[in-house]
Order: structure tokens, then C-alpha cells, then sequence
């Protein structure tokens, strides 16, 4: 089963790569994502299968503040989606301006890397 990076994100205690994988009955998409606790520093690895991206995206995105995640990589096929997303954001539910500046800045770099900025 071939996988390919197709979303890649994080934050200060959790983090993620959504894969996008090859099956003789079609295509799925496994999270591969951990968890760490605060107090322990202990990580805790998932794995969770999605049937789709869409699928992925309604867990992700329920969080209202999605948007300060830290995006590392979106696949080129979901670029323009995501760039729909965050027109409807409110940044200003953070207080901090440079903040705010800096999270709109990551977004801009992942949306506009090249294709194979992570094919190896």
C-alpha cells in the first residue's frame, strides 16, 4: 500500500500526517497523530483511518480555532479548499497581532510551497 503525505499539521501538544493511501478497493486516508501530555511529557501515537478527506477535515476543523494549528504540508489538491477555509476565519480571536500575522504567514508558505517540497 503506498502512502503519500497529504496533510501535515501541528500544535504545542498534539500533532499529525494525514496519508492518503492506494487500495485495491479504492482510496483512504490514515492519520498518523500523537498526543502529549503536559504534565508527564508522555506521547501517545494513533492511528485513525478516514474514508475520506472531507471526512478528516470535519474532525479537524472542530476545533474553532483550527486555524492557529501549525500547517506543515497541504497536498496541492487540497490547497484551494483550504484557502476557502480560512477566508471565513476570524483572526482576531487572538488577541496578539504578531501572533495573528505569524499564523496567517505559515498558512501562506504551506498553501503556496512547491508540489514536491516533501516527495523524497
Amino acid at each position: 500500500m503506498p502512502k503519500e503525505l497529504y496533510f501535515d499539521i501541528s500544535s504545542e501538544n498534539s500533532g499529525g500526517s494525514l496519508y492518503r493511501i492506494e487500495q485495491p478497493d479504492g482510496v483512504s486516508f490514515l492519520y498518523n497523530h500523537s498526543t502529549t501530555d503536559p504534565k508527564t511529557d508522555e506521547v501517545t501515537v494513533f492511528d485513525t483511518w478516514y474514508v475520506s478527506f472531507e471526512a478528516f477535515w470535519k474532525m479537524l476543523s472542530r476545533d474553532p480555532k483550527w486555524y492557529y494549528l501549525h500547517p506543515l504540508f497541504v497536498h496541492p489538491e487540497q490547497r484551494d479548499f483550504v484557502r476557502e477555509q480560512l477566508k471565513s476565519v476570524d483572526w482576531k480571536v487572538h488577541p496578539d497581532k504578531k501572533w495573528q500575522e505569524s499564523h496567517q504567514r505559515q498558512w501562506k508558505k504551506v498553501l503556496s510551497d512547491p508540489e514536491d517540497y516533501y516527495r523524497s
